[in-house]
Protein backbone atom coordinates (compact mmCIF):
# COMPACT_ATOMS: atom_id res chain seq x y z
CA UNK A 1 0.00 0.00 0.00
CA UNK A 2 0.98 3.30 -0.64
CA UNK A 3 0.72 5.88 1.97
CA UNK A 4 1.19 9.75 1.06
CA UNK A 5 4.61 11.29 1.05
CA UNK A 6 4.60 15.03 1.94
CA UNK A 7 8.21 15.31 0.74
CA UNK A 8 7.91 14.80 -3.29
CA UNK A 9 7.84 17.68 -5.47
CA UNK A 10 5.19 18.19 -7.68
CA UNK A 11 6.46 20.56 -11.02
CA UNK A 12 3.89 22.36 -12.59
CA UNK A 13 4.67 24.03 -15.92
CA UNK A 14 3.03 26.46 -18.24
CA UNK A 15 3.75 28.13 -21.44
CA UNK A 16 3.62 31.96 -21.84
CA UNK A 17 0.03 32.80 -23.75
CA UNK A 18 0.81 35.29 -26.63
CA UNK A 19 -1.18 38.24 -25.01
CA UNK A 20 0.84 37.91 -21.78
CA UNK A 21 4.15 38.44 -23.76
CA UNK A 22 6.29 41.42 -22.39
CA UNK A 23 4.74 41.39 -19.03
CA UNK A 24 6.21 40.41 -15.68
CA UNK A 25 6.94 37.25 -13.96
CA UNK A 26 4.92 38.35 -11.37
CA UNK A 27 1.76 39.97 -12.78
CA UNK A 28 1.63 36.61 -15.48
CA UNK A 29 1.92 34.36 -12.08
CA UNK A 30 -0.98 36.25 -10.20
CA UNK A 31 -3.08 36.82 -12.91
CA UNK A 32 -3.05 32.93 -14.28
CA UNK A 33 -2.66 30.99 -11.13
CA UNK A 34 -5.14 32.74 -8.09
CA UNK A 35 -5.02 30.06 -6.05
CA UNK A 36 -1.79 32.26 -4.41
CA UNK A 37 -2.11 35.64 -3.61
CA UNK A 38 0.56 38.09 -5.53
CA UNK A 39 2.38 37.92 -2.16
CA UNK A 40 2.39 34.54 -1.62
CA UNK A 41 4.13 33.88 -5.51
CA UNK A 42 6.86 36.78 -4.25
CA UNK A 43 7.70 34.74 -1.68
CA UNK A 44 7.95 31.59 -3.80
CA UNK A 45 9.76 33.21 -6.74
CA UNK A 46 12.65 34.34 -3.74
CA UNK A 47 12.50 31.08 -2.24
CA UNK A 48 13.45 29.55 -6.02
CA UNK A 49 10.37 27.11 -6.36
CA UNK A 50 9.67 29.31 -10.34
CA UNK A 51 11.69 28.51 -13.14
CA UNK A 52 11.58 30.34 -16.46
CA UNK A 53 13.46 28.48 -19.43
CA UNK A 54 15.51 27.11 -16.81
CA UNK A 55 16.74 29.94 -15.19
CA UNK A 56 16.08 31.49 -12.12
CA UNK A 57 14.35 34.68 -11.89
CA UNK A 58 13.35 37.93 -10.75
CA UNK A 59 9.85 38.74 -10.09
CA UNK A 60 10.03 41.86 -12.54
CA UNK A 61 11.40 39.84 -14.78
CA UNK A 62 9.85 40.34 -18.18
CA UNK A 63 8.51 37.16 -20.30
CA UNK A 64 8.87 36.26 -23.73
CA UNK A 65 5.85 34.40 -25.45
CA UNK A 66 5.91 30.81 -25.60
CA UNK A 67 8.48 30.85 -22.46
CA UNK A 68 7.77 27.76 -20.06
CA UNK A 69 7.14 28.67 -16.45
CA UNK A 70 7.83 25.74 -14.06
CA UNK A 71 6.83 26.18 -10.45
CA UNK A 72 8.20 23.19 -7.87
CA UNK A 73 6.08 22.61 -5.10
CA UNK A 74 5.74 19.62 -2.38
CA UNK A 75 3.04 17.56 -2.79
CA UNK A 76 0.53 15.47 -0.25
CA UNK A 77 -1.23 13.17 -1.95
CA UNK A 78 -3.43 10.80 0.49
CA UNK A 79 -2.66 7.09 0.73
CA UNK A 80 -4.17 5.10 -1.34
CA UNK A 81 -4.29 1.17 -1.90
CA UNK A 82 -1.10 0.06 -4.83
CA UNK A 83 -2.16 -3.56 -4.95
CA UNK A 84 -3.77 -3.76 -8.92
CA UNK A 85 -4.15 -7.44 -9.75
CA UNK A 86 -4.44 -8.36 -13.55
CA UNK A 87 -7.20 -10.63 -14.46
CA UNK A 88 -6.37 -10.10 -18.18
CA UNK A 89 -3.91 -8.96 -20.65
CA UNK A 90 -3.37 -9.17 -24.74
CA UNK A 91 -1.87 -6.67 -27.05
CA UNK A 92 -5.05 -4.79 -26.89
CA UNK A 93 -5.95 -4.85 -23.33
CA UNK A 94 -5.21 -4.96 -20.12
CA UNK A 95 -8.08 -5.57 -17.32
CA UNK A 96 -7.64 -5.37 -13.60
CA UNK A 97 -8.93 -5.64 -10.69
CA UNK A 98 -9.27 -2.18 -9.12
CA UNK A 99 -8.80 -2.58 -5.18
CA UNK A 100 -10.75 0.58 -3.35
CA UNK A 101 -9.48 3.69 -1.76
CA UNK A 102 -7.98 4.25 -5.61
CA UNK A 103 -8.77 6.64 -8.00
CA UNK A 104 -8.49 6.42 -11.73
CA UNK A 105 -7.27 9.37 -12.49
CA UNK A 106 -6.09 12.31 -11.21
CA UNK A 107 -8.79 14.37 -9.23
CA UNK A 108 -7.94 17.03 -6.43
CA UNK A 109 -5.21 15.58 -4.54
CA UNK A 110 -4.35 12.62 -6.02
CA UNK A 111 -1.89 13.52 -8.86
CA UNK A 112 0.36 10.74 -9.32
CA UNK A 113 -1.50 8.02 -6.67
CA UNK A 114 -3.61 6.99 -9.62
CA UNK A 115 -4.48 3.77 -10.96
CA UNK A 116 -4.07 4.72 -14.73
CA UNK A 117 -0.51 6.36 -13.45
CA UNK A 118 0.70 3.58 -11.11
CA UNK A 119 0.17 1.10 -14.27
CA UNK A 120 2.09 3.71 -16.84
CA UNK A 121 4.42 3.90 -14.64
CA UNK A 122 5.29 0.43 -12.99
CA UNK A 123 4.69 -1.37 -16.83
CA UNK A 124 6.83 1.35 -18.40
CA UNK A 125 3.65 1.82 -20.63
CA UNK A 126 3.04 5.66 -21.18
CA UNK A 127 0.48 4.33 -23.83
CA UNK A 128 -2.18 3.11 -21.26
CA UNK A 129 -5.55 4.85 -21.56
CA UNK A 130 -8.78 4.74 -19.71
CA UNK A 131 -11.72 3.94 -20.91
CA UNK A 132 -14.09 4.25 -18.29
CA UNK A 133 -14.65 5.06 -15.05
CA UNK A 134 -15.03 3.60 -11.34
CA UNK A 135 -15.34 5.94 -8.12
CA UNK A 136 -12.33 5.70 -6.16
CA UNK A 137 -13.87 3.81 -3.58
CA UNK A 138 -15.81 0.94 -5.59
CA UNK A 139 -13.21 -1.74 -6.55
CA UNK A 140 -13.26 -4.03 -9.36
CA UNK A 141 -13.27 -5.08 -13.10
CA UNK A 142 -11.25 -1.98 -15.42
CA UNK A 143 -10.81 -2.25 -18.79
CA UNK A 144 -7.46 -0.06 -19.81
CA UNK A 145 -6.51 0.36 -23.60
CA UNK A 146 -2.95 -0.68 -25.25
CA UNK A 147 -3.01 0.10 -28.30
CA UNK A 148 -5.17 3.20 -30.62
CA UNK A 149 -7.29 0.84 -32.38
CA UNK A 150 -8.78 -0.22 -28.49
CA UNK A 151 -9.23 3.50 -27.47
CA UNK A 152 -10.83 4.15 -30.60
CA UNK A 153 -13.32 0.91 -30.17
CA UNK A 154 -13.91 0.71 -26.21
CA UNK A 155 -15.44 4.85 -25.10
CA UNK A 156 -17.65 4.14 -28.45
CA UNK A 157 -18.75 0.41 -26.80
CA UNK A 158 -19.37 1.63 -23.27
CA UNK A 159 -21.10 5.14 -24.93
CA UNK A 160 -23.66 2.91 -26.75
CA UNK A 161 -24.05 0.86 -23.84
CA UNK A 162 -22.76 -2.38 -25.77
CA UNK A 163 -20.35 -3.11 -22.13
CA UNK A 164 -22.48 -5.61 -19.98
CA UNK A 165 -21.70 -4.17 -16.57
CA UNK A 166 -22.59 -6.06 -13.39
CA UNK A 167 -21.94 -4.83 -9.67
CA UNK A 168 -22.36 -6.58 -6.41
CA UNK A 169 -23.20 -4.09 -3.85
CA UNK A 170 -24.37 -4.91 0.27
CA UNK A 171 -27.04 -2.59 1.21
CA UNK A 172 -28.95 -1.59 4.18
CA UNK A 173 -31.91 -3.88 5.08
CA UNK A 174 -33.63 -6.61 3.70
CA UNK A 175 -34.96 -6.18 0.10
CA UNK A 176 -37.98 -8.10 -0.78
CA UNK A 177 -36.86 -9.25 -4.46
CA UNK A 178 -35.37 -8.67 -7.48
CA UNK A 179 -36.71 -4.93 -9.00
CA UNK A 180 -36.06 -2.28 -11.95
CA UNK A 181 -35.43 1.05 -10.78
CA UNK A 182 -36.28 3.35 -13.89
CA UNK A 183 -36.19 6.68 -11.97
CA UNK A 184 -34.87 9.48 -13.88
CA UNK A 185 -31.50 11.03 -12.48
CA UNK A 186 -30.41 14.39 -12.36
CA UNK A 187 -28.39 17.01 -9.90
CA UNK A 188 -29.84 16.93 -6.56
CA UNK A 189 -32.27 20.01 -6.65
CA UNK A 190 -32.01 20.88 -2.94
CA UNK A 191 -28.98 20.06 -2.00
CA UNK A 192 -25.44 22.01 -1.59
CA UNK A 193 -23.32 19.15 -2.50
CA UNK A 194 -22.81 20.04 -6.02
CA UNK A 195 -21.67 16.27 -6.67
CA UNK A 196 -25.00 14.65 -5.08
CA UNK A 197 -27.55 13.53 -8.02
CA UNK A 198 -31.30 12.71 -6.85
CA UNK A 199 -33.84 11.05 -8.78
CA UNK A 200 -37.40 12.54 -10.22
CA UNK A 201 -38.62 15.65 -8.39
CA UNK A 202 -35.92 16.05 -6.52
CA UNK A 203 -33.55 16.05 -9.61
CA UNK A 204 -32.19 19.43 -11.67
CA UNK A 205 -32.93 18.10 -15.62
CA UNK A 206 -32.80 14.39 -14.88
CA UNK A 207 -32.01 12.26 -17.69
CA UNK A 208 -33.46 8.40 -18.33
CA UNK A 209 -31.75 5.65 -16.06
CA UNK A 210 -32.34 2.62 -15.30
CA UNK A 211 -31.06 -0.52 -13.25
CA UNK A 212 -31.70 -3.67 -12.92
CA UNK A 213 -31.25 -5.35 -9.25
CA UNK A 214 -31.24 -9.39 -8.41
CA UNK A 215 -31.03 -10.49 -4.48
CA UNK A 216 -28.02 -12.71 -4.34
CA UNK A 217 -27.81 -13.12 -0.45
CA UNK A 218 -29.49 -11.94 2.84
CA UNK A 219 -27.72 -11.11 6.14
CA UNK A 220 -29.47 -10.40 9.47
CA UNK A 221 -29.66 -6.38 8.41
CA UNK A 222 -28.13 -5.90 4.17
CA UNK A 223 -28.88 -7.48 1.80
CA UNK A 224 -26.33 -8.26 -1.02
CA UNK A 225 -27.78 -7.61 -4.57
CA UNK A 226 -26.47 -7.91 -8.17
CA UNK A 227 -26.32 -4.41 -9.88
CA UNK A 228 -26.91 -3.65 -13.99
CA UNK A 229 -26.97 -0.34 -14.38
CA UNK A 230 -28.89 -0.18 -18.13
CA UNK A 231 -27.58 3.51 -18.63
CA UNK A 232 -24.16 5.48 -17.52
CA UNK A 233 -25.17 8.21 -15.07
CA UNK A 234 -23.13 9.50 -12.58
CA UNK A 235 -23.72 7.57 -9.45
CA UNK A 236 -27.03 5.76 -11.34
CA UNK A 237 -26.36 2.60 -9.03
CA UNK A 238 -25.91 4.54 -5.54
CA UNK A 239 -28.64 7.17 -6.57
CA UNK A 240 -31.57 4.24 -7.43
CA UNK A 241 -30.84 2.77 -4.18
CA UNK A 242 -31.12 5.51 -2.31
CA UNK A 243 -34.39 6.29 -3.94
CA UNK A 244 -36.21 2.80 -2.46
CA UNK A 245 -34.82 3.04 0.78
CA UNK A 246 -31.70 1.07 0.35
CA UNK A 247 -28.31 2.66 0.20
CA UNK A 248 -25.19 1.30 0.25
CA UNK A 249 -23.55 0.21 3.40
CA UNK A 250 -20.35 2.20 3.90
CA UNK A 251 -21.67 5.40 1.87
CA UNK A 252 -20.60 8.52 2.83
CA UNK A 253 -23.15 10.50 0.81
CA UNK A 254 -26.26 8.75 -0.24
CA UNK A 255 -28.10 8.21 2.78
CA UNK A 256 -26.88 10.53 4.66
CA UNK A 257 -27.40 14.45 5.15
CA UNK A 258 -25.64 17.08 3.40
CA UNK A 259 -24.01 17.67 6.71
CA UNK A 260 -22.67 14.53 7.23
CA UNK A 261 -20.78 14.20 4.12
CA UNK A 262 -19.87 18.15 4.90
CA UNK A 263 -18.65 16.71 7.86
CA UNK A 264 -16.91 13.32 6.63
CA UNK A 265 -15.20 15.68 4.02
CA UNK A 266 -14.01 17.82 6.31
CA UNK A 267 -12.63 15.22 8.66
CA UNK A 268 -10.48 13.47 5.47
CA UNK A 269 -9.02 17.29 4.94
CA UNK A 270 -7.79 17.41 8.46
CA UNK A 271 -6.82 13.88 8.51
CA UNK A 272 -4.79 13.17 5.40
CA UNK A 273 -6.14 10.23 5.09
CA UNK A 274 -9.48 9.06 2.87
CA UNK A 275 -9.98 5.83 4.90
CA UNK A 276 -12.09 8.01 7.20
CA UNK A 277 -15.81 6.29 8.84
CA UNK A 278 -18.80 7.58 8.88
CA UNK A 279 -19.86 6.32 12.39
CA UNK A 280 -19.53 2.33 12.49
CA UNK A 281 -19.75 1.52 9.13
CA UNK A 282 -16.46 0.36 6.67
CA UNK A 283 -13.85 3.05 5.58
CA UNK A 284 -15.26 2.42 2.16
CA UNK A 285 -19.15 1.74 0.30
CA UNK A 286 -19.30 -1.83 -0.40
CA UNK A 287 -19.73 -1.61 -4.17
CA UNK A 288 -18.35 -3.94 -6.28
CA UNK A 289 -17.40 -3.76 -10.15
CA UNK A 290 -17.97 -7.56 -10.43
CA UNK A 291 -17.68 -8.62 -14.20
CA UNK A 292 -17.57 -6.77 -17.74
CA UNK A 293 -18.99 -8.25 -21.07
CA UNK A 294 -18.03 -6.71 -24.46
CA UNK A 295 -16.88 -7.38 -27.80
CA UNK A 296 -13.17 -7.37 -28.14
CA UNK A 297 -11.80 -4.87 -30.69
CA UNK A 298 -9.60 -7.38 -32.55
CA UNK A 299 -11.39 -10.67 -32.49
CA UNK A 300 -14.91 -9.32 -32.35
CA UNK A 301 -15.29 -12.29 -29.65
CA UNK A 302 -17.48 -11.86 -26.64
CA UNK A 303 -15.10 -11.42 -23.49
CA UNK A 304 -16.14 -11.30 -19.84
CA UNK A 305 -13.85 -10.83 -17.43
CA UNK A 306 -14.93 -11.38 -13.86
CA UNK A 307 -13.26 -10.37 -10.30
CA UNK A 308 -14.30 -12.37 -7.28
CA UNK A 309 -16.15 -10.73 -4.13
CA UNK A 310 -14.07 -8.78 -1.44
CA UNK A 311 -13.71 -10.13 1.87
CA UNK A 312 -15.10 -7.69 3.19
CA UNK A 313 -18.46 -7.87 1.74
CA UNK A 314 -18.68 -11.30 2.40
CA UNK A 315 -17.57 -10.67 6.51
CA UNK A 316 -20.36 -7.38 6.80
CA UNK A 317 -23.28 -10.55 5.71
CA UNK A 318 -21.77 -12.89 7.87
CA UNK A 319 -22.10 -10.29 10.65
CA UNK A 320 -23.72 -10.84 14.34
CA UNK A 321 -26.72 -8.96 14.90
Amino acid sequence: MRPADPSTPLILRSRVPGNAGGGSLLDYLAARFPYHTRAQWADEILAGRIRVDGGVPLAGQRLRAGAEVAYTRPHAEPFVDDRIGVLHEDADLLVVDKPAHLPMHADGPFVRATLINLLRTQRREPELSLVHRLDRETSGVCVVARTAAARAHLPNEFAARGVLKRYLAVVHGHVAGDFRCDEPIGRARESSVAVRRAVGAAALAPEPASTDFVVVERGHDVTLLRCEPRTGRTHQIRVHLESVGHPIVGDKLYGRTDAEFVAFVRAVKQSGDVRTTVGSGPDRHLLHASSLQFVHPRTNELVTYESPLPALFRERLMAAP
